[in-house]
């Protein structure tokens, strides 16, 4: 027997039940709502907030990267912009996925001028492929994956009618985003976390550690190929782990020449389907690493990491960059090379 509750986020005079379902019912005018309507099912809750009019825009399509901590507004507004705008300037539909947390989302994504939010909390493969999840995603002007846990993603969505749905919807032009976790699953090679989280310290000494769990895309979005995604990645000291999952794609024969992208918290990158990308927000910005397909490598299970060099390419917030040619004019690039298990810098800095 499934339950639903209405959970007014301001006080609503216009909520009203009808019959054995309670929902919220917007006024007879143009501003948006804000209340959340929950239905919960086994596997699956469902917060509803704004209009229940399926509206229809032209996208321009793209990707937002978020690394995690505070959201940016900017940066969620233009995610929103990429999905495309109504006549009144008002935003379409947003779909927001994840496998914990609830309706955080709804207040910002609504006062930015989306015309209304869902968010699904997917707890159980079952739920992942029902259609009332698949026909949200399939009229969503946005889909944007929260921050969580990645290895419940893989695992819950892998193989679902949730990730036709989305590779789909990304297929038709529309943008996607996701955040921490949400990041993770955006690129071609996915940091499945399955086990503890790796650190820095842990993989550059042993790059086989159990902790190391790299598995093949999720999603299929367009400019994402052949690249590994990690968040928080200053305030975590992740650079060591971003360039040894670079070392295990290419010992691993996943990759000739991979390359990463580190976001540091209150960072977000948002990539135009031309490729040309602006980093958002507060934080250290993003970090651009490839490494080449003669680097020296030593990779090995219980041995110190050997892999040089690697390049990169720090992009202050509010800096610009271009996928395609994995070049910036806001940064001169710099090296790296990790010898028996020590990270090392050309500048004299790693980050």
């Amino acid at each position: 027997m499934r339950q639903r509750i209405a959970v007014l986020l301001l006080l609503a005079p216009w909520a009203v039940a009808c019959g054995n379902r309670t929902r919220a019912v917007p006024p007879a005018t143009t501003e948006p709502s804000i209340a959340s309507v929950v239905d919960t099912q086994p596997g699956l809750t469902t917060y509803v907030s704004g209009s229940t009019v399926d509206v229809q825009t032209k996208p321009l399509g793209g990707v937002l990267l978020a690394g995690g901590g505070t959201d940016s507004p900017d940066a969620m507004r233009w995610l929103m912009g990429q999905g495309g705008v109504q006549s009144n300037g008002a935003f379409g539909d947003v779909v927001v996925l994840r496998a914990s947390g609830a309706d955080g989302y709804h207040r910002m994504l609504m006062d930015l001028g989306a015309n209304s939010v869902t968010s699904f909390v997917v707890t159980a493969i079952d739920a992942a492929n029902r259609d009332v999840v698949r026909r949200a995603i399939a009229r969503a002007e946005v889909v944007f994956i929260a921050g969580g846990d990645q290895s419940r993603y893989v695992k819950l969505w892998t193989g679902t009618a949730l990730q036709a749905a989305v590779n789909a919807r990304v297929a038709d032009g529309y943008p996607i985003g996701g955040t921490s976790a949400g990041l993770a699953v955006l690129s071609s090679f996915v940091y499945a976390a399955f086990n503890v989280s790796s650190t820095s310290a842990k993989v550059l000494l042993s790059p086989y550690d159990s902790s190391v769990t790299i598995t093949s895309h999720l999603f299929d979005v367009p400019g994402l190929s052949n690249l590994i995604t990690d968040s928080h990645f200053v305030v975590r000291d992740r650079m060591g782990r971003l360039v040894t999952f670079l070392a295990r794609l290419q010992q691993d024969g996943s990759a000739v020449a991979p390359r990463g992208i580190g976001i540091d918290e209150k960072s977000a990158v948002g990539v135009t389907k031309a490729g040309t990308a602006t980093v958002f927000g507060g934080g250290n910005g993003a970090y651009l690493l490839s490494a080449p397909g003669n680097a020296t490598r030593v990779c090995a299970a219980s041995t110190p990491l050997t892999f040089t060099p690697v390049s990169v390419v720090r992009v202050p917030v509010g800096g610009a960059f271009n996928m395609s040619t994995w070049t910036s004019t806001a940064s001169v690039p710099y090296t790296l090379h990790v010898n028996v298990g020590v990270l090392s810098s050309s500048t004299g800095a790693v980050y």
